[in-house]
């Protein structure tokens, strides 16, 4: 009788990850500095992270000029990555506390929490010498607005163009304020036609944000603001622009501003006025959420009709009835955002105390 005997699998050495770049030398620290030190720009080696290959350098002082605050000025290079150095400045205002805990590319909740408090630049795809002389060639208070009162800080990047093109191109990556008690962040895609995202969230260390705000409260602005949509945050929308990468961040900043200005405007005001002067604009845009659905009912009673048509073998309408369905989906995926086939809800005038908790807490002029 065969007895079954137990074959151990052999052991499977467990696979080590990838080695990361090795921490920055001291040599590596002297040849990189180069350029700064000879700009008068130490490197601040308590700051710095060797073993993320992080280098920071000391903070300098920007006197408050045009809509520009007293800024702290923070420089950070980054060479993780052996083909291309990264150079990042950070803005940040001297009464903004929240700004100094922020980490050095702060995601959506972070430039929410500080809103209006900071402002940055990023340059990459060329030596660290020519990073410098880049973001230099940027006067801070180019990244610094105002509007309404309120003060909009901006984050762009300085990018090349290719083909041996010397004159970086300047993009905007994100703009923030604080508004009645709100951050509003906005994210700007790299992605060309693709719009951008506003965001409204609580201000940190603000009063308390609304409980509601209007779906069509940005959407009287026109066209290229979509409605708000409730998160667990707070409220999103987006935002169409126009134009190449320069007129795109052109774009981009003016709209804000203009968005600034409307919340302000509206925010500082009684609910029951926004109703009174927005009456028409709230009903183009309830027109506009409503047409997809018109479009639908539409198909459907055009389908129901077409048997009563008396249509020859050669109409051209007969051609364009039976290549409807495929047209329709590309139309449909042609388009930057889905179509939401919905019932908006008819405009009335809002409650009292639609917003009451925001109007004490405007934000002042810098």
């Amino acid at each position: 009788m065969l007895r079954a005997e137990r074959i151990a699998a052999p052991a499977v050495a467990p696979v080590a990850p990838p080695p990361g770049p090795p921490p920055l030398t001291h040599h590596e620290i002297l040849r990189l500095a180069e350029p700064f030190s000879r700009a008068g720009r130490g490197v601040d080696l308590p700051a710095s992270d060797r073993a993320q290959r992080h280098l920071a350098f000391r903070p300098r002082q920007h006197a408050a000029k045009d809509d520009m605050p007293a800024v702290r000025e923070q420089l950070q290079l980054d060479a993780s990555d052996a083909a291309a150095t990264r150079l990042q400045r950070r803005l940040v205002v001297a009464d903004g506390a929240a700004g100094m805990a922020a980490s050095m590319a702060p995601d959506m909740a972070e430039a929410a929490a500080t809103a209006g408090s900071v402002a940055s630049l990023n340059a990459e795809g060329a030596a660290p010498a020519e990073l410098l002389a880049w973001v230099d060639a940027l006067p801070p208070e180019r990244q610094w607005q105002q509007a309404a009162g309120v003060r909009v800080a901006l984050g762009h990047k300085l990018q090349p163009l290719p083909r041996g093109q010397t004159e970086p191109v300047l993009s905007l990556l994100q703009a923030s304020a604080r508004v009645a008690g709100l951050a509003l962040v906005m994210t700007v895609s790299r992605v060309k036609n693709v719009p951008a995202e506003l965001e409204l969230r609580p201000a940190a260390g603000g009063q308390a944000a609304p409980a509601s705000l209007p779906e069509d409260l940005l959407a009287v602005l026109g066209l290229d603001w979509s409605r708000l949509s409730r998160h667990s945050a707070g409220w999103r929308a987006s935002l169409r622009l126009r134009g190449d990468a320069t007129a795109r961040a052109l774009d981009a900043e003016a709209k804000f501003r203009r968005t600034v200005e409307h919340l302000v405007q509206v925010l500082a005001d009684a609910p029951a006025h926004f109703h009174a002067q927005f009456r028409g604009a709230r009903w183009r845009v309830a027109l506009r959420r409503a047409f997809p659905l018109l479009v639908c009912l539409g198909l459907i009673g055009a389908s129901a009709a077409v048997p009563l048509l008396e249509l020859g073998p050669g109409s051209v309408f007969r051609m364009l009835i039976f290549n409807a369905p495929p047209l329709l989906l590309v139309w449909l995926f042609a388009m930057r955002e889905l179509p939401r086939i919905e019932l908006p809800p008819l405009p009335r005038p809002l409650p009292a105390d639609a917003w009451s908790p925001c109007r004490p807490a405007l934000a002042a002029p810098a």
